[in-house]
């Protein structure tokens, strides 16, 4: 019987450990949430991945574009056999011009061998419409444009 006190307090001391761990791990995802994404960083990052996962419904597409004509000819396959991804990996997305009611979202893309003619970087136009951010415009990039300067 004199172990049993022993397995006891390892036992609690364990539960006190992993205790102390989630607490850590919450108070690093509170961190998190004091420090979002830049909402329209947000939308162009579930754009993409859509895109990626080569999502064939033009509902998806919807609430990223003001003109729902945009969301439909995302969908048209072409000769893009289904599953297909229809865009590259990317590194990283930022923010690199920012207003009150616009901003633009860089895209650097990693290389990839099924997009080999791919530009660097996109820029997406995006526009506060509604409470949401909506893309209105995208331009290819032969360099990466600087980050904006953080608010």
């Amino acid at each position: 019987m004199s172990g049993r006190p022993v397995r006891i307090a390892r036992g609690r001391f364990a539960a006190m450990a992993l205790l102390c761990a989630l607490a850590a791990f919450a108070a690093g995802c509170g961190i998190v949430e004091r420090n979002p994404k830049h909402p329209a960083v947000q939308a162009i990052e579930s754009l993409l991945e859509l895109r990626r996962d080569d999502v064939r419904d033009a509902k998806a597409y919807t609430r990223f574009f003001e003109d729902s004509a945009i969301a439909t000819a995302l969908v048209e396959p072409g000769f893009v056999p289904t599953g297909t991804p229809r865009v590259p990996r990317w590194r990283d997305l930022y923010v690199s011009k920012e207003s009150s009611s616009t901003a633009e979202v860089a895209v650097l893309w990693e290389p990839d061998d099924a997009f080999k003619e791919w530009p660097k970087a996109t820029v997406f136009s995006l526009a506060l419409v509604d409470g949401r951010w909506v893309v209105v415009d995208a331009r290819e990039e032969t360099q990466a444009p600087e980050p904006a300067p953080s608010r």
